[in-house]
């Protein structure tokens, strides 16, 4: 190896790692900036689904209000039943559940 070779190995091998340094910084910089704006993004999203989350909250704590559902309700044209239209069915016999119980162990 010459002396001019090696001055300028000491010469271009500094400035190119130099190089290399302030690209790779640029590109960690331009990329830090990147994620920041998507967590920004990623935050009002989140601030979005949880005011649109209480809406949906309050708006269901109101429909499942009986008046809110009477109201509903004779909108669609229902009305309460009468008693003599509720009819009772028997449930089985003590002796069945017995064998229900039994078979299910």
């Amino acid at each position: 190896m010459s002396a001019r070779t090696g001055t300028l190995a000491a010469i271009f091998l500094p400035a190119a790692l130099l190089l290399l340094s302030a690209l790779s910084l640029v590109t960690a910089q331009h990329r830090a900036r990147g994620l920041f704006v998507e967590l920004d993004r990623t935050a009002k999203h989140t601030r979005d689904l949880e005011v649109e989350g209480n809406r949906l909250r309050i708006e269901l704590g109101k429909a499942s209000q009986p008046a809110a559902i009477a109201v509903a309700a004779r909108a669609l044209g229902l009305r309460p039943t009468e008693a003599r239209q509720i009819v009772f069915l028997p449930g089985p016999a003590p002796a069945d559940l017995a064998r229900a119980d039994e078979v299910r162990r």
